[in-house]
This record gives C-alpha cells, structure tokens and sequence, in this order.
C-alpha cells in the first residue's frame, strides 16, 4: 500500500522532492498565479508546471468556469451572475481576487440601471452586455445574467 500526497499525485517519498526540484501541478480547469518577491509574475495553466524554487510562490487555485454570484445592492434589484475566465494571462493578478472584482464591477452596473421593474428580462440582458464590456480587457465573460426583486 502507497500512502499518497494531498499536495500532488506521487507516492508519499516522491512528493518531497518534486516541491525542491520546483515541480508543482496545477489542477485540471484550473489556473494559479505565481508571486516572486511579493509581485505578480505569470499565470500557471493546467498539468505539471515548474517554479523557480524558494523564488515563486504560488496563490491558491481558481476554478477557470463555474462561478456563481449572488450580488445584493440595499434595497433594489439584485442580480444572480454566472461567468468564467477566458483568457487568465489577461486576467493576470486579478485571479486571486476574481470574485471581488466581478461583485464590484456589477454593484457599480446595477446602481446605473434604471429603477423599471416591468422589463427584468430586458434589464438583464443590458446588465450582462454593461458587465462585458467592462470585464472583456479582463479575460472575463458573464454567461448568464438574471435579477430578481
């Protein structure tokens, strides 16, 4: 019986030293950002990747599809947004604080939509195309938009 590492997919003696050697996976649909000397240096992709060790270190994993977010603004509308990052080299140091950024961008969209509620479907497809135009030079893109009153 091997005992495995949670770190990375090696038996437990191996596991060691691929981290000296800089060799660290990054999970499937997956990107993680690299930091050396506290400043953003490039995105790592999917697969086995290798880091200058002791230099880089490495944020924690962001998910490239699937992100889901409720955003609240006081008493009006608040709107449910679905996106995805499409290009995280672009995207660059914002993906370790991806989620932030696209609950500001739409706080900031959804305070300049107008107060009609006859229209939501129609309101949610102008807040998706607002929240893309903003989000696009980010390598982001919002899949599916709805509010809700």
């Amino acid at each position: 019986m091997t005992f495995m590492s949670p770190l990375l997919p090696l038996p437990l003696p191996l596991a060691p030293l691929a981290w000296l050697t800089g060799f660290r996976r990054v999970p499937d649909n997956s990107v993680v950002t690299v930091h050396r000397f506290g400043r953003f240096v490039r995105a790592l992709g999917p697969g086995w990747r290798w880091t200058l060790p002791g230099l880089d270190h490495l944020g924690q994993p962001v998910c490239l599809i699937g992100h889901h977010l409720d955003i609240r603004d006081g008493d009006g509308p608040h709107a449910e947004l679905y996106y995805q990052i499409l290009d995280p080299a672009q995207a660059g140091e914002a993906l370790d604080r991806v989620d932030a950024l696209v609950t500001d961008q739409a706080r900031d969209a959804l305070a300049t939509l107008p107060a009609a509620n006859d229209d939501a479907p129609g309101l949610a497809d102008s807040l998706k195309a607002e929240l893309n135009r903003r989000l696009s030079r980010l390598g982001l893109r919002v899949i599916r938009c709805a509010l809700h009153a």
